[in-house]
């Protein structure tokens, strides 16, 4: 709704601007509501009611509309990230078993959703988890740690060369997987409902985007870990031996990337210039050492080649979310950079 109104003087110093007759009817409004009326940082004003319902959003879904399972389980999973209150599958003709049971087991992931209903014709999941419990730093901090232990089991697998290794890490990136989800929505609900933005520590509707790409960033740097951690095993399970010299320079290479990933953290969570400028002095050496190690082994190993080049792509996503970090930075003064309104 977009409407032209004009400001008009009520007795000798008020000013008043009548509310469009389409919202008041929307919104429930009669004569003596009370409104907040809240001033946002770009200068606008925003109306909020204070007793309003919330409307609960349902999205349906058409089974015998999408052949693909693995599309319709996208979809489901989209429906959850846009926030939908209530995620339906039906089909007239009944939903195919292959579909009923990936969309069962793709409803299951998703965090605060139950099944309350399935049949042969519908399958029907609705979300119980309130918003306001999940700050979005938050989940990013355990982003960050699964990841952080992902990376850190990978290593270990460059010396063990243990299947075991592997199967956590997948399980690991699955968890990944729905805390990006989850941060997605809660991004998308706070958007359309600003109340819930001040509470999951979104201080302004403009900081969402970075902090959606922060959250996929971290999101992609979990599955390179996952992809090069299959590399390693696939490697051992040749049965080729690894020289010490190479084992030990990738290791290096490995530790470095650690490294970089951890500071760059940091500097997201908790942004300062020393910290950001440490994280990208970590990300170049992390850069230059792919450089020398790749040198060093493309024609005693070139089997590794992917590996090293995986660690190295994991630091240059690091350099995304270092410059997230500086935007972060410089949303409010600092000593380094003071903010003033002209």
């Amino acid at each position: 709704m977009s409407e032209l109104r004009k400001v008009q003087k009520v007795g000798h110093s008020t000013l008043s601007v009548s509310i469009p007759a389409e919202y008041a009817k929307n919104m429930a409004l009669h004569e003596g509501d009370n409104l907040l009326v809240k001033e946002e940082a770009d200068g606008t004003l925003r109306l909020v009611p204070t007793a309003r319902n919330l409307k609960s959003m349902k999205a349906s879904i058409r089974s015998d509309l999408v052949e693909n399972d693995e599309l319709l389980s996208r979809l489901i999973i989209s429906c959850y990230m846009l926030g939908y209150d209530s995620i339906e599958l039906s089909s007239k003709n009944g939903i195919r078993s292959s579909q009923l049971t990936r969309a069962s087991r793709t409803m299951r992931e998703l965090r605060g959703v139950e099944i309350v209903e399935s049949s042969e014709n519908k399958l029907l999941a609705q979300s119980f988890m309130d918003p306001t419990k999940f700050p979005v730093d938050s989940l990013i901090k355990r982003l960050q740690l699964l990841v952080s232990r992902s990376l850190k089991d990978s290593i270990e697998a460059l010396r063990t060369g243990s299947p075991g290794l592997l199967n956590g890490i997948r399980r690991i990136q699955q968890e990944i997987d729905e805390l990006y989800w989850l941060i997605v929505r809660q991004l998308l609900v706070a958007l359309s409902n600003r109340e819930i933005s001040s509470k999951i520590g979104l201080e302004n509707p403009l900081h969402a985007s970075g902090d959606r790409v922060s959250a996929k960033t971290i999101d992609e740097i979990g599955r390179i870990i996952l992809e090069l951690t299959e590399e390693i095993i696939n490697f051992k399970e040749t049965g080729i031996t690894m020289d010490e010299k190479v084992l030990s320079s990738i290791e290096n290479l490995a530790r470095q990337a650690q490294e970089s990933f951890e500071i760059t953290m940091e500097s997201l969570l908790t942004p300062d210039t020393r910290t950001i400028e440490r994280a990208m002095k970590s990300v170049e050496a992390t850069m230059q050492l792919e450089k020398k190690v790749m040198l060093e082994l493309i024609e005693s190993e070139p089997n590794m080649r992917g590996i090293i080049s995986d660690f190295g792509q994991l630091s240059r996503y690091c350099s995304i979310i270092i410059e997230i970090a500086l935007n972060r930075l410089l949303r409010k003064t600092s000593r380094i950079c003071v903010i003033t309104s002209q």
